[in-house]
């Protein structure tokens, strides 16, 4: 990921294989709040949490991440970074942002936007509230189950990347006001990328980005093995049609970075 203090307009999430765990850096917007509550309702079913309390900790999440985006950076820009860590019966849970800190009249219920931290500790089991070099608040949330388990046999980590990424992409594709066919397109492609490319992942967690380029956006997966990106995209191939990915993707690139390749993906409204 990139270092603290960037202000790219582009959404990067790091997806554990071998444990359910995410780390994700968004723009400080408040069109990336929809991102953080669906990447932690996906993380959230995947590891089976009870629906009421997970609606809870999307609530006091969701609350943490808009003291952010309004505060951190004010009109310079930055980025936020969401740490979901699942651990026994409970979601640990780390904002932080590298701004100018929040003040003591986010601290309390001010009746000026939201309910502040007053809400958020009513919810979380223990939150844990550090400012200097920007921001940071911790807080851990019961998930309503006994046990949170590892992934263990299979393809590592089908199920969280498949569902984190097709749901970024849908908030991306919709937020770019495309129609609902390329919607659906942009949804099919990330499934399709999603799933096959874990086949050749390197290392224990997926890396995905997606940028905003033009009128469309760039969906970027890897690392991958050697000869990896074009795999995922044979692997796609259906009778007739061809490769479902150079089919629906209005361009297909591969790129070495550092030992492993990343797959990128343009897509852009039709017409």
């Amino acid at each position: 990921m990139s270092e603290p203090g960037t202000a790219e307009q582009a959404i990067e999430a790091k997806i554990g294989i071998l444990a359910p765990e995410l780390r994700l850096r968004i723009p400080a917007h408040e069109d990336s709040l929809p991102l953080v509550r669906q990447a932690l309702r996906s993380l959230g079913e995947t590891v089976q949490a009870d629906p009421e309390a997970l609606e809870d900790v999307e609530l006091a999440v969701t609350e943490a991440c808009a003291n952010a985006v309004e505060h951190a950076y004010g009109e310079g820009g930055g980025d936020v970074w969401v740490h979901f860590a699942p651990a026994d019966s409970e979601l640990v849970v780390r904002v932080v942002d590298h701004g100018m800190g929040i003040g003591d009249d986010v601290r309390r219920d001010d009746g000026t936007r939201g309910f502040g931290l007053p809400m958020i500790e009513s919810i979380a089991s223990s939150v844990e509230f550090k400012s200097g070099d920007g921001t940071e608040i911790r807080m851990a949330f019961p998930l309503g189950r006994p046990q949170v388990e590892t992934v263990d046999g299979g393809v590592p980590g089908v199920e969280p990347a498949e569902r984190i990424t097709r749901r970024l992409v849908a908030i991306v594709a919709a937020q770019l006001d495309m129609s609902s066919e390329r919607v659906i397109e942009a949804l099919l492609l990330a499934e399709v990328v999603a799933r096959n490319a874990l086949r050749y992942l390197i290392g224990e967690e997926a890396e995905v980005r997606i940028e905003h380029v033009g009128n469309g956006f760039e969906l970027c997966v890897g690392p991958l093995e050697a000869g990896g990106g074009q795999a995922v995209v044979s692997d796609s191939e259906v009778p007739v049609v061809g490769s479902v990915v150079e089919a629906l993707a209005n361009r297909v690139s591969v790129e070495l970075r550092g030992a492993g390749e990343y797959l990128t993906l343009r897509i852009e409204p039709r017409g």
